[in-house]
């Protein structure tokens, strides 16, 4: 019971609080030969996970800055050229309502990146939280509820096979 009511809490103020983008026609045939740094958010899914590896190596041959936001706890789990540019996330980062914190919020904020790329194929309030607040012009991630208030690019997701979902993505960003 309370666990709904703090997820119905947090819904609408990733809704309502945070004023509602509108995102310019775009090109998107040459987004990514003008675009140099990228925030991966890492998905929640533990057998998604390391399905985005390829994902990440397709980037770092494109000599993309990658910038991945994950958990603390797996930080472990990546190459070692990406655990340097890992910002993680723990226990203290999320406030009651499984938000952002502000610290987190702040951080992030403060960086810069040209592409954000969600790879959470189902929906996850503390990420959309991320992908909303963040001032990125391209925005990219999986078709869900509410995906057109995140993502001004979008991936259709195949929920029964992630592998599929994430070669999908691959193949539009080598189509960029």
């Amino acid at each position: 019971m309370i666990e709904t009511l703090k997820n119905k809490a947090a819904k609408f103020i990733v809704k309502n609080r945070i004023p509602g983008i509108d995102f310019d026609h775009r090109n998107f045939s040459s987004v990514f030969t003008k675009t140099y740094s990228f925030l991966i958010i890492m998905p929640e899914n533990e057998r998604d996970f390391r399905l985005i590896f390829p994902i990440l190596e397709y980037l770092k041959e494109q000599r993309k800055n990658i910038i991945i936001l994950t958990h603390d706890f797996r930080i472990s789990l990546l190459a070692p050229y990406f655990k340097t540019n890992a910002v993680e996330h723990g226990i203290n980062d999320s406030t009651k309502l499984n938000l952002p914190s502000k610290n987190l919020l702040n951080k992030l904020t403060n960086m810069r990146f040209d592409v954000l790329i969600d790879t959470n194929r189902e929906e996850n309030l503390f990420y959309s939280y991320i992908a909303k607040l963040l001032d990125v012009k391209v925005k990219i991630g999986f078709v869900r509820t509410d995906s057109d208030n995140y993502f001004n690019f979008q991936i259709v997701s195949k929920q029964n096979d992630p592998e599929i979902s994430y070669n999908n993505l691959l193949d539009c960003l080598k189509m960029f």
